[in-house]
């Protein structure tokens, strides 16, 4: 349950520096 729900959060910080450049 707890996987599931810093599954979107791990994403986005991980997308958020990638989308950045």
């Amino acid at each position: 349950e707890r996987n599931a729900h810093n599954f979107p959060l791990d994403l986005a910080t991980v997308e958020a520096p990638s989308i950045n450049g």
